[in-house]
């Protein structure tokens, strides 16, 4: 049985990170044929393979079969396709099962089965609501910061093909639970979707961030009761305790959501599958939901047409006096001894940026014709609030610095003593410095 198992021809439709993370787990326990459908990230992962990251282990490499389509007949296919993308997968899957062959829908919403449903044998399609915290880096990283959990089912009442997947799941170490009832189980997860995606990708804050912004709770709120309505609609029924059991959970974590991390991508966020199916129920009852449509309407008119998300830009300015650099103790995170500086606003020069802060945090005032262009600092991962380019410059001055702003401290350390706690990337402009001002010393 488990060598017939480990046998099985499966195909991971879709290689995000919910694909990814499922295929991976699949390979590492032995099942010898799966095949992982990629597109846009086909050429990178051929060449670098799959790289995996988590807290708990250090990075390594996953050799896996990546291929632009499916070829010849699948037992099982894992779809793990956008919502949009949902018709295309499935009149693509039809033709590639086995005689004994499913799906497993791994995808977001509730409207799956239906869709998949119009290709495929309803009796060949399973559903799932997908728990993990997952993304793809750099298009050949899978990063996640848990174990997932799968909960799956059937919409019709019949048990074929489930034994097979809890033995999968089983074997490959997967999490995973059946249920009868997969609607209230999918709606529930939509729920926590409307809370967690749409904002936090408008906003682009972490859902942390955003409960401290009251005008932003009370928008999630309007939004979690018109989908509480959309899923009585469908014969589901939440309750309203669920709200506070969801905004506890969730604002416990400071992960991006998936929203989220499309936006910072440039890719169109997953709209329809989570603010359009409430829009839609409320249309089928003859009725408006008001906040969902309009929050819709806005996202759509944001990102479905040409929009680009570029990094933050900041400017520093590095005080050097003789044998000293002046750096600030910062009073909110990431905490650590830093460069003073900070965020560039809109229509400030970088010059002007880089004095304004230095100022604000130390009392020091520079003169825009004594500061001198240190480096361009763009590493993606230097500032872990996100992708942050910053410009560094220098001035030379013997003034006493006082701090203030976000600055609780602001000290001189000369150039062979410096602190060991600096944050961001600072230790490398600091190196900078010192290979540049102070060859000699």
């Amino acid at each position: 049985m488990m060598k017939s198992l480990l046998n099985k021809r499966i195909a991971i439709f879709g290689a995000g990170a919910v694909g990814s993370y499922i295929g991976i787990k699949l390979v590492q326990a032995g099942f010898t044929n799966v095949d992982f459908i990629c597109r846009s990230t086909l050429a990178t992962i051929k060449k670098k393979g799959l790289s995996v990251v988590n807290r708990d282990n250090p990075p390594y490499t996953v050799d896996i079969n990546a291929v632009d389509k499916l070829i010849g007949s699948y037992d099982v296919v894992f779809l793990c396709v956008k919502h949009k993308d949902t018709i295309e997968a499935s009149k693509s899957i039809k033709d590639h099962l086995s005689n004994d062959g499913f799906v497993v829908s791994m995808q977001n919403g509730v409207e799956s089965f239906d869709i998949i449903s119009q290709y495929i044998d309803s009796k060949r399609v399973l559903t799932s609501v997908v728990y993990v915290m997952a993304c793809i880096q750099d298009k050949c990283i899978l990063r996640h910061e848990n174990e997932g959990r799968f909960i799956f089912g059937k919409y019709i009442n019949d048990n074929t093909y489930i034994d097979i997947l809890e033995q999968i799941f089983h074997t490959a170490h997967i999490n995973n639970e059946y249920v009868i009832n997969i609607k209230q189980a999918q709606w529930e997860k939509l729920m926590r979707n409307i809370l967690l995606n749409p904002l936090t990708a408008l906003f682009q804050k972490t859902f942390f961030e955003m409960s401290k912004i009251p005008e932003a709770m009370e928008l999630a709120k309007s939004l979690f009761d018109e989908a509480k309505q959309a899923a009585l609609f469908n014969g589901v029924d939440i309750p309203d305790s669920f709200y506070n059991t969801l905004v506890n959970q969730l604002v416990t974590n400071n992960f991006k959501s998936s929203m989220y991390q499309d936006v910072e991508a440039n890719k169109t966020p997953e709209l329809d599958a989570i603010l359009g199916i409430i829009v839609k129920s409320f249309e089928a009852n003859n009725q408006v939901a008001y906040y969902s449509d309009s929050i819709l309407k806005v996202m759509k008119a944001k990102y479905n047409y040409w929009y680009q998300v570029s990094p933050r830009l900041a400017s520093d300015i590095l005080v050097i006096n003789k044998d000293k650099v002046l750096l600030i103790e910062r009073a909110n995170e990431p905490y650590g001894w830093a460069i003073p500086g900070g965020f560039v606003n809109l229509y400030e020069t970088l010059e002007l940026a880089g004095i304004r802060e230095l100022y604000e945090e130390t009392n020091i005032n520079a003169n825009i014709e004594d500061i001198e262009l240190l480096g361009i600092y763009s590493d993606p991962k230097r500032d872990p609030r996100g992708h942050t380019v910053t410009a560094c410059f220098v001035y030379f001055s013997d003034q006493e610095a006082k701090a203030a702003d976000d600055a609780k401290n602001a000290k001189y350390f000369h150039i062979n003593e410096l602190p060991d706690n600096l944050a961001f990337d600072h230790a490398k402009i600091l190196q900078d410095c010192i290979n540049k001002y102070f060859k000699n010393t």
